[in-house]
């Protein structure tokens, strides 16, 4: 490994000096002093930096923040200090019984003298509806982010953490000293705008709408992909402490949270500490009438005792801090008139009623829309066309209906008549259903149907799966603006002069698509069958199916008791495959790929025995660096078909790290360490001795 000059050192450590400090104006103090290109651009420099001397890669450099490859999963850990949830309140009287309760915790008798001489303040914030998480930073530096979890255990979702650019990976020393450990509780969440700039990009791409913004955020967090959670624009709030050292650092959580501010934490601008139990409640009242207006979704306000000593005496019960207690604003409602149900198909074919409403304001938006979930529920509620509907948000951005005013029926409403095939294509639909019978949703099952066939054809022909050079999203909407494909097998009739008609193709571009095209016709049966989009069939979980078929043809013979005694794969992913084998969609699919030329038969049939002799069997492999004679994904897959399981990070459990040129931070967690390195000449000769 090439020593560092010390001008690389210091160049390195000024740049991480500066986008830290740049990363708290921007997050913190709202005050920015450079454009997002001259941030990217000295991220840029230290990026390149770091991947020339690995040496000067560490844990809290923000080039850590956008992301590696994906994690196998989630390590769960236990919390030092345990993430207890918070009562609720929705009443004046109980909020005052808290207080009573409070009073007498610390020693006064709840009438007269009322907290029995200890002065009581009270620290009142907004609560934003997010993702409770615990940041634990050691000597100033984040060191790991776990969730709430069951509030005694929480996953790891450190990797994930980092790339949200509010939450510091290094706490400012300047202005303040910083305790020796400080665990930081708070909030994950997206904002609206963030929220509708993600939604209005998802449905560009012909995606799904997401519901709301928390159940984004908590999706996000649990991503095993990093790069994913960084696209998702997460935003962070401080509001409470697990584990400190010294524990007596802070004596209030006032004063901790104007620390967290000087540290670079970003902390809820609408906190205030109030005097008395009074003024908590005029606080209550007041931010009820500017809350609407804020940018994230909020639904009360948490009131806590201030002084940390206090809370300490208060104690907790065995579910929650006696010493807090959120007070949790009614949804906001509206009634109106059901006129029509619509049933839209989304990209998994998911058939989603959705109600369309005479005109109302809700919450300072006027609201048309509302989904209806799914007919299970909207047999619960008996939700008629024609009903007089509650609807309301409740922090939603879409607005859900919550019940029908049957008072206002008149007689002359309709039932709702669930589709039994699919309203764009015909196919006729599959009905799941819970353990106890209650419909949970309506499926398409054809992959090729026009309402979802965009997106699967992007998956199909993308990396991993069919692995077409040169067909990404921009050519694929030219093919389906002009008609030139309407099934997966009609991308193997295209020719060179079809595709260099189309705008901004030249000759070589299209003979290259062709090319392409051609070679993806011998990927596998595996892989076909993980791009096709049938619903419960991965690329995992395809591999594993054809680990027990040697061709199509013996696995559209089998009934579902043989298919599910295939080794990972059970009897709900064996009945979604041999309904779709067995469908017209399904054999007509089949037969068209093959009469295209596509290849069949099973890479992976006797893989087990196959794989036993192999020096990668049972082994974690991790791929780091630019590889000059393999194409990642390929080599991803030779590994595993010898019987490797190809890790996206380096930990105690890895066996192997293949690092090609400019590997960095992988490489050098490895020899921390001390994981078994090879580069790509050792591997090419492994591979070539076993071939």
């Amino acid at each position: 490994m090439n020593s560092v000059p010390e001008s690389a050192k210091t160049r390195a450590a000024a740049l991480r000096e500066q986008l830290h400090r740049h990363n708290r104006l921007y997050y913190v103090e709202a005050a920015p002093e450079i454009t997002d290109r001259e941030f990217d651009a000295l991220l840029a420099e230290l990026g390149d930096l770091e991947d020339r001397y690995p040496q000067l890669v560490r844990p809290d450099s923000p080039t850590q923040r956008v992301g590696g490859e994906p994690i196998d999963g989630f390590e769960t850990v236990a919390h030092a200090m345990p993430m207890m949830s918070i009562d609720n309140t929705y009443e004046r009287a109980d909020f005052d019984k808290w207080v009573e309760r409070v009073a007498k915790g610390l020693g006064g008798d709840g009438e007269g003298e009322l907290f029995g001489g200890e002065g009581t303040r009270f620290l009142c914030e907004p609560k934003v509806d997010g993702v409770a998480i615990s940041l634990r930073y050691e000597d100033g530096v984040l060191v790991r982010a776990l969730t709430r979890g069951d509030g005694r255990r929480g996953d790891d979702i450190t990797v994930n953490a980092k790339t949200i650019g509010a939450i510091p990976l290094v706490l400012d020393r300047s202005r303040r000293a910083v305790p020796t450990v400080l665990e930081v509780r708070g909030e994950v969440f997206m904002t609206y705008g963030a929220f509708e700039k993600m939604n209005d990009a998802r449905e560009a791409e012909g995606l799904e709408r997401f519901a709301n913004p928390r159940n984004s955020t908590a999706g996000a967090l649990k991503q095993i992909d990093p790069k994913q959670v960084a696209k998702r624009e997460l935003a962070f709030y401080a509001h409470g402490r697990g584990v400190i050292e010294p524990a007596d650092h802070f004596e209030t959580l006032g004063e901790m949270l104007e620390a967290l501010r000087d540290y670079g934490v970003p902390t809820n601008p609408g906190c205030a500490v109030v005097d008395s139990a009074d003024a908590a409640w005029d606080y209550i009242e007041t931010f009820d009438q500017t809350r609407r207006g804020l940018d994230f979704p909020n639904d009360g306000v948490v009131v806590k005792v201030d002084a940390i000593a206090q809370q300490e005496k208060l104690g907790a019960t065995s579910k929650a801090p006696r010493w807090c207690i959120a007070y949790k604003y009614a949804p906001d409602q509206a009634t109106t008139k059901l006129l029509r149900v619509d049933w839209q198909v989304g990209k998994i074919g998911k058939l989603t009623p959705r109600a369309t409403m005479e005109p109302v304001l809700l919450a300072g938006t006027t609201v048309r829309h509302a989904t209806l979930h799914n007919f299970g529920e909207v047999s619960r509620k008996d939700i008629r066309i024609g009903d007089t509907v509650v609807i309301e948000k409740a922090g939603e951005i879409i607005p859900q209906v919550v019940r029908v005013v049957i008072d206002e029926r008149t007689g002359e409403e309709r039932a709702i008549v669930p589709p039994e095939v699919c309203p764009v294509c015909g196919t006729p639909v599959e009905i799941e259903t819970d353990d106890a019978g209650k419909e949970t949703g309506r499926f398409c099952p054809n992959p090729e149907c026009p309402a979802q066939f965009r997106e699967k054809l992007i998956h199909f022909a993308g990396r991993g799966q069919m692995d077409i050079d040169g067909l990404g999203v921009k050519l694929i909407d030219q093919l389906l603006a002009e008609n030139m494909v309407e099934h997966f097998a009609d991308i193997y009739a295209l020719t060179v002069e079809q595709l260099a008609s189309l705008e901004r193709m030249a000759t070589k571009s299209a003979e290259n698509v062709v090319a392409g095209i051609e070679t993806s016709k011998q990927r596998g049966l595996a892989r076909v069958l993980g791009s096709l989009g049938i619903r419960h069939i991965g690329s995992s979980t395809a591999r594993s199916v054809c680990g027990g078929f040697e061709d199509i043809d013996a696995m559209a013979k089998a009934d579902e008791e043989r298919l599910a005694e295939v080794p990972d794969v059970g009897p709900i992913v064996a009945a979604s495959l041999r309904g779709w084998l067995n469908s017209e969609v399904g054999r007509h699919t089949i037969d068209a790929l093959r009469d295209a030329g596509v290849d069949l038969t099973s890479r992976e049939f006797g893989l087990d025995t196959q794989a036993s002799d192999s020096p990668f069997a049972g082994k974690t492999v991790v791929l780091t660096g630019t590889l000059e004679h393999f194409k990642r994904d390929a080599l991803k897959g030779v590994l595993q078909d010898l019987g490797a399981k190809v890790s996206g990070s380096v930990s105690s459990k890895t066996d192997l790290v293949i690092a090609g040129a400019s590997a960095g931070s992988k490489l050098a967690k490895a020899e921390s360490l001390g994981v078994e390195v090879w580069d790509e000449a050792r591997l090419r000769a492994v591979l070539d001795e076993g071939a």
